[in-house]
């Protein structure tokens, strides 16, 4: 942690980005989470947030699991981009669509975040339901519903626009690495019941939605992709 008056000092330095909360939560409705990070205090990180009601967090509750990660890159140059998307879930299981943008100083010094978070659970359900009532209309007029082994996208997928994929290609690698730290044999050690668990927490944080998941995750193992699909349909 740093001292008390370097954390103040960077305070006072993200406080102007308040009124780009306000103008943000009041333009895209109640929807969307707006948080402003303050990355010296990890454990009380938020600064300002509206509409908090999506997460349940207020000022002075701590950072997402993933920003750590995102930190860390920053600072080690892993990591060049400006914004990141990534998808998130609530403690009640909301699904996040979320964008975050690194605020640096003039030295390129990372300082802060604003995190916008979109409550897109309700979409995903109109989808699911949409998409089980074009089959059974399908199933009533005669016609076949889709082959047993054309696999649907997964509806996190459909929400990411074209213009995200080199962001979410950033936020792969992330997640990647967040999940190696998190494992104490190396990737390349790993035993076949190592790299299913860690396939298996891949899928836990929904990167297996985003497009270009499973070759990513295969050269990181070492193993084919017809070898990932054997660990998903594991878990």
């Amino acid at each position: 942690m740093k001292p008390e008056g370097q954390a103040s000092g960077n305070r006072e330095f993200l406080e102007k980005y308040i009124p780009l909360l306000d103008f943000f939560a009041e333009v895209c409705g109640p929807e969307y989470e707006l948080v402003l990070h303050d990355v010296s205090r990890p454990e009380a990180s938020i600064i300002a947030i509206r509409n908090g009601q999506i997460s349940g967090r207020t000022a002075g509750s701590t950072m997402s699991d993933y920003a750590p990660t995102f930190i860390k890159l920053i600072r080690n140059g892993g990591c060049s981009e400006d914004m990141v998307a990534h998808v998130d879930k609530t403690r009640d299981n909301r699904i996040l669509e979320s964008h975050t943008f690194f605020i640096k100083d003039e030295q390129g010094e990372l300082r802060g975040m604003i995190c916008a978070n979109h409550d897109v659970t309700d979409l995903i359900r109109l989808h699911d339901t949409l998409h089980e009532k074009i089959l059974m209309l399908n199933g009533l007029s005669g016609r076949s519903a889709l082959p047993e082994k054309e696999e649907t996208p997964a509806p996190l997928e459909n929400i990411f626009t074209a213009e995200n994929e080199s962001n979410l290609d950033g936020l792969m690698d992330v997640l990647i690495e967040k999940a190696v730290s998190e494992f104490p044999t190396p990737l390349g050690a790993m035993t076949p019941e190592e790299r299913t668990r860690f396939v298996g927490v891949l899928k836990g944080r929904h990167l297996f939605s985003m497009k270009g998941a499973v070759p990513k995750v295969a050269r990181r193992l070492g193993v084919s992709e017809a070898t990932v699909y054997r660990y998903l349909k594991k878990e």
